[in-house]
């Protein structure tokens, strides 16, 4: 999971974590779900989490007294955006404070494995706390009478479901029920019955085939397991990926836009091997703020050469120890990635991708029609780039004070055998386009373009985070901007350089060679060290972030009130999650930036961070952590001046 979605995952969590006592626990609730859960969120000790996160930085960092409006107005959104349990299931989570005696369970469920069929599942083991939970569903009762619910109750197998159907909306075509029931040492609240009585089969007997016998659950759940050898997680979680986009699509009445259907495309594809995800996460491990592990299940479909089918086999990612910064890259950067990929392969694999999405055959027309197109650029792609691409990414960002939405800048480097040549293929694909622009920096040609680019018409897959949010599926897109508007380009260093903004080329290739590297700083040696001790060595990825850097410009833009406007990375992602309805207009700011601190009082808590992807036959696995921030800080650089003079940190 990513680490942003999952720090707001947690501030929800935190919420529900009051009054704890710790009680023997009943059995996994991995064992009550049925085999068509696709969505799980686990947290198996509430006490011990809120314990553990209250003693990381994070957590010092939520309950300072002057984050505390930034914080209700973050779960306030978080609620309303992504969980919304209190309009499915009549739920608040306050509402389950005192009632937890073990693990809480969220999930979501395709009831029958019926992809027009959504549930959600809140499953509490209230051992020791039954009293508390019969009092909780007499105060879901009263607040469902205030609703207008009309209350029945069934007798399955003799145990009692309460169902509350509540008064449809202007719109709605279908009843919404809530169905509850208390048995053993289980509180069960589900928004379908027929779910309900799937869960409610598997509480009365344990042999009926479940969650926990799933291959893609249990072969990630194993693989986490034996890498955090006894550790005990404080949070699990799994998605099956294309169900749970099914189950988010129902949930929003089906799928509503025109255009390509993308999540039909890439099961087409053979993306579908990719059939489960899985995780574990820990905090305040002795050594780490947080640390997470994570397992990609997507089993080998063929027993060739290639595992995988169509455009999937584009999934090619080597194991390398290639993964040090390069030594050209600036060492004040924000963050850095670097990815070992067969990227000849994956541009001759990704064929039946592009003409499934185009719907047509495409692909060769366009290869054919920029190298011999009278009026077109006259390149042969193939021969003047593809042929000489290696097999290494890497890409950083950094951002320019004073902060405004255009700070951010990024860069990304494709390795490239034959510099010359794919120069010379940049230079002629340029000048035939109207919109670049050639300058000379020092030795190298540089091209930059500006414009603006109406958005294809192609669904966007929102997959929210691990708290199993709302599949946002409204209209046709018609008046986002743009990802890309403007960009930089040129070859150098045996790389072919891809920039946001021309002035970080600039900087980059006028960079003197005996300035400081990335490797040698000291928060990025602490995290280096960190990895291999959990396992990083030979991998296809390498990550490392200076958060204090990376959230630095969403802070400033929130603080502000210009979050809305932003054009930096993560700040287009929360913009997606908590943005309105209507595609094409301005969200309007819900949190209060005026009453949040200076910058400089959060990011003491906020330390350097990494990761690494290693891939395996079976699929990938993802660790990484976050590291507690000293109070002498970290980074030996300080901020430089570029040539207009604009300071950068």
């Amino acid at each position: 999971m990513p680490r942003s979605a999952f720090l707001l995952v947690v501030l929800l969590t935190l919420t529900l974590l009051v009054g704890i006592e710790p009680c023997l626990a009943a059995r996994p609730i991995d064992s009550l779900l049925p085999p068509t859960t696709k969505g799980f969120l686990s947290v198996p000790d509430a006490e011990r989490l809120k314990e553990d996160f209250n003693a990381t930085q994070m957590g010092q960092l939520v309950s300072d007294p002057e984050m505390k409006t930034f914080v209700e107005d973050l779960v306030q959104q978080i609620e309303t955006k992504l969980g919304r349990t209190d309009s499915r299931l009549g739920l608040k989570p306050e509402d389950l404070q005192g009632v937890y005696g073990g693990e809480l369970v969220l999930a979501t469920i395709q009831p029958g494995g019926d992809a027009k069929q959504h549930a959600l599942a809140l499953i509490v083991d209230v051992t020791g706390k039954s009293d508390e939970a019969k009092q909780l569903l007499a105060t879901v009762a009263g607040r469902m009478k205030d609703k207008k619910a009309q209350q029945s109750s069934k007798s399955v197998q003799g145990v009692a479901l309460t169902l509350y159907a509540m008064p449809r909306q202007r719109g709605e075509t279908q009843t919404e029920v809530a169905v509850y029931f208390l048995h053993g040492d289980f509180l069960v609240a589900v928004d379908h019955e027929g779910a309900a009585r799937e869960i409610l089969a598997r509480v009365l007997d344990p042999k009926q085939k479940a969650l926990k016998d799933d291959a893609a659950y249990q072969a990630t759940m194993s693989r986490c397991r034996a890498a955090a050898g006894d550790a005990q997680p404080h949070v699990r979680w799994f998605v099956e990926p294309f169900g749970y986009v099914e189950t988010l699509r129902a949930s929003t009445g089906g799928r509503k836009k025109r255009g390509t259907d993308l999540l039909k495309v890439l099961a087409n594809q053979g993306f579908s091997a990719i059939k489960g995800l899985g995780g574990y996460v820990e905090f305040s491990t002795g050594e780490h703020e947080l640390l997470h592990r994570t397992s990609i299940y997507a089993p080998p479909i063929n027993s060739s050469g290639e595992p995988y089918n169509m455009a999937a086999r584009m999934l090619k990612f080597p194991n390398s120890e290639a993964l040090a910064p390069p030594a050209w890259m600036p060492h004040q950067a924000t963050n850095y990635l670097t990815l070992h990929w067969k990227m000849q392969e994956a541009f001759e694999y990704s064929q039946t991708l592009v003409d499934e999405v185009a719907g047509a055959p495409v692909f060769e027309d366009i290869m054919d029609s920029l190298k011999s197109d009278p009026n077109g650029p006259r390149v042969d792609i193939r021969q003047g780039l593809v042929k000489h691409l290696g097999e290494r990414m890497v890409f950083f960002s950094d951002y320019r004070l004073p902060i405004s939405t255009t700070s951010e800048r990024w860069l990304l480097a494709l390795e490239v055998k034959n510099p010359a040549i794919v120069q010379a293929t940049l230079d002629k694909a340029m000048k035939a386009d109207p919109g670049a622009k050639s300058r000379v920096i020092g030795k190298y040609t540089v091209w930059e373009i500006i414009e603006d680019q109406a958005p294809a018409e192609v669904e966007e897959l929102d997959i929210a985070g691990a708290g199993f949010g709302e599949f946002e599926a409204e209209e046709e897109d018609d008046g986002e901007r743009p990802l890309l508007t403007h960009a930089a380009f040129t070859v150098g260093f045996g790389q072919l350089l891809v920039a946001s903004h021309v002035d970080y080329i600039e900087e980059v290739v006028n960079r003197g060679a005996s300035q400081q590297t990335l490797a040698s700083t000291k928060d990025f040696v602490m995290v280096d060290h960190a990895l291999t001790k959990i396992g990083a060595g030979q991998d296809a990825v390498r990550y490392f972030t200076r958060t204090d850097k990376e959230y630095h410009t969403t802070y400033e833009l929130i603080k502000t009130g210009k979050m809305p406007e932003s054009e930096t990375l993560l700040g287009s992602v929360l913009n997606r999650v908590f943005g309105p309805d209507e595609k094409g207009v301005l969200r309007e700011q819900q949190i209060r930036g005026d009453k949040m601190p200076d910058y400089e009082k959060v990011r003491v808590y906020l330390g350097p961070a990494g990761l690494f992807v290693q891939s395996e036959d079976n699929g990938w696995f993802v660790a990484g952590c976050l590291l507690k921030k000293p109070a002498d800080g970290l980074e030996a650089a300080g901020p430089i001046v570029s040539r207009r003079g604009d300071e950068r940190r």
